[in-house]
């Protein structure tokens, strides 16, 4: 997209079009990889900054001032920023992986770790931070509009009633959607699971 259709399109996405935001989650995806592949933080790898990067990218959308600037030269900016201070928070903050935020918006049932291994035996620590990693891999490579129902609610904090409505979705859709997702996220861990299995024989 030229200048102006960017600019089109964050007016659109700050309005609330999804189509208009998936537009831009997929222009400023090469960015975000190559940027995140230019960083090496502990405990952090490729995939988790490739999301630190959308979500600075979604958060960019919301607070950008239209015609105070050019979009990709602030989103650039915000991008690597989001990464810097990663990185300056990395010794402070080395478990902040958001799959352990609660599911149930009353935080009454489980988080995503849980509800994914319920039916796993885990023997330590080591195999927890491999699935864990898997997961985040499968969540990195998400369909947009699925990742940025992610982020919002469980990175950004938003409760499934929040997103319905920003979104112009009924609470219904949205529980709808998540519970593909983790259906899509279950399934390619037991494929991984599968072909690790194989691969051992």
């Amino acid at each position: 997209m030229n200048y102006k259709e960017i600019e089109n399109t964050v007016t659109k996405a700050k309005n609330g079009d999804e189509e208009a935001l998936l537009k831009l989650m997929i222009q400023f995806k090469p960015f975000i990889f190559k940027t995140a592949r230019g960083f090496n933080i502990k405990n952090y790898d490729t995939y988790d900054l490739v999301q630190i990067g959308y979500i600075a990218l979604i958060n960019a959308v919301e607070k950008y001032k239209e015609g105070s600037n050019s979009f990709s030269s602030y989103v650039y900016i915000s991008i690597k920023n989001c990464m810097k201070c990663t990185a300056r928070n990395n010794k402070k903050h080395k478990n902040t992986l958001s799959i352990n935020a609660p599911i149930n918006e009353d935080g009454s049932l489980t988080d995503f770790t849980e509800l994914l291994e319920s039916n796993i035996d885990l023997e330590d620590d080591f195999i927890k931070k491999e699935k864990a990693r898997e997961i985040q891999s499968i969540i990195s490579k998400l369909d947009p509009k699925d990742l940025e129902l992610i982020f919002l609610v469980y990175y950004n904090g938003f409760s499934f009633k929040e997103y319905a409505l920003k979104k112009g979705l009924t609470y219904f859709q949205v529980i709808r959607r998540k519970n593909s997702i983790f259906k899509y996220i279950k399934n390619e861990l037991l494929k991984s699971s599968e072909y690790k299995k194989v691969a051992e024989i």
